[in-house]
């Protein structure tokens, strides 16, 4: 399948369990009905496609997985993995950025978080760089006002993007285009310049236990970005001091709340009937998937996603409503050379695995620590 060839976001099917364990697990297999964690926790990868074979997988993984998962998810990661790989294989990509995220039931997104993935990587233009001021174009990407990989695992950049509501009619609370692009700031970039003039800003995600991520019917999801963008410049330009990429203050994370309800009031709510938005997304949701709401699309089991990141193509979409156990997979998938730059932002060497929210018994009691491995 041509990934160039398909739309904004579509639902893929694949295959739910692994007929091919060769290692001694077979016993240990389990249902989804038997899988609970322990905690909230996510391992992380990113290298060449990962061998299908979980005595040859990081050490990293199994000791993540045994102190945060109640069975075993060897079969549908697998099953799944196989699935990842045939598609990149046919797109001539051959490493990826893999996270598997467990968390535990909570009432986080019971208000929906309705965003874009940011870019991570930018064209390179064709009248861009001489090739010895690529590199240092690159290195000044690497950003510091990042606090590292904890915090991207915590939150998608553009969790704290701000969003408003767009009011045309009244101009002592909204801006002209005119004035918002004179005054808006500029928040500080998180992409890497990409080796390819194409790059593969994309992604494929599932859900292995609880429920899907929520995603903006196809054919509103123009719609969607567009008052994404203009409300987020708006705002933008009405805080300048408050639009940094990690919360750092009070004031950003206050603009970000706010901002998230007034999004998830207009794009509809988790009660089957868009959540007393404002009428403009009204339609139904069109290809696989459950439809849930009006206009608001669920993957569901066997199911996963294909959507374009970016606020000019990226699918909009946000964490479900989760008040038990979830397992969801993120692949991103790019050429070695932007991996290698993109690990080199958070300070790590390439290919490497590890993970985050790992209990961590120590000598004298019990703390918390990143487990890495090269």
């Amino acid at each position: 399948m041509d990934a160039s060839s398909l739309p904004d976001f579509k639902i893929l099917s694949h295959p739910t369990k692994w007929d091919k364990i060769d290692y001694d697990q077979q016993s240990s297999l389990s249902t989804d009905e038997d899988i609970t964690l322990n905690a909230t926790s996510s391992w992380t990868y990113c290298g060449p496609l990962l061998p299908l074979n979980a005595k040859n997988l990081p050490s990293s993984f199994h000791t993540w997985a045994q102190s945060t998962i109640n069975g075993s998810i060897v079969s549908p990661l697998f099953a799944f993995l196989e699935f990842v790989h045939d598609f990149l294989t046919a797109n001539d990509i051959s490493t990826y950025w893999l996270t598997i995220r467990a968390s535990q039931g909570s009432d986080e997104f019971d208000i929906p978080r309705w965003h874009t993935d940011d870019l991570f990587f930018s064209p390179v233009s064709p009248n861009n760089l001489h090739p010895q001021s690529k590199s240092q174009s690159q290195r000044r990407s690497l950003l510091p006002s990042f606090s590292g990989a904890t915090n991207v695992h915590k939150r998608t950049s553009s969790s704290l993007s701000n969003l408003g509501k767009p009011n045309k009619n009244n101009r002592s609370t909204a801006l002209s285009t005119t004035e918002i692009n004179a005054k808006t700031p500029l928040p500080p970039s998180v992409q890497i310049t990409s080796s390819s003039p194409n790059p593969t800003n994309w992604k494929l995600t599932t859900t292995l236990l609880g429920p899907g991520t929520l995603f903006i019917a196809p054919h509103l999801n123009a719609q969607a970005r567009t008052l994404q963008r203009s409300t987020k410049m708006s705002v933008r330009a009405s805080n300048p001091d408050h639009i940094c990429l990690s919360i750092r203050c009070v004031g950003c994370a206050s603009a970000a709340e706010s901002v998230r309800a007034i999004l998830a009031a207009q794009l509809g709510g988790y009660d089957g009937s868009a959540g007393g938005g404002s009428g403009a997304f009204n339609g139904h949701g069109h290809g696989h998937g459950s439809t849930f709401g009006k206009g608001i699309i669920q993957a569901r089991t066997g199911e996963c996603v294909f959507f374009r990141v970016g606020e000019d193509e990226g699918a909009v979409h946000s964490e479900p409503m989760s008040h038990g156990d979830r397992i969801f997979v993120n692949v991103v998938p790019g050429c070695e050379e932007d991996l290698r730059c993109l690990m080199g932002k958070w300070g790590m060497e390439y290919p490497r695995a590890w993970c985050v929210g790992l209990p961590f018994q120590g000598v004298e009691g019990g703390c918390r620590r990143n487990v890495g491995e090269v």
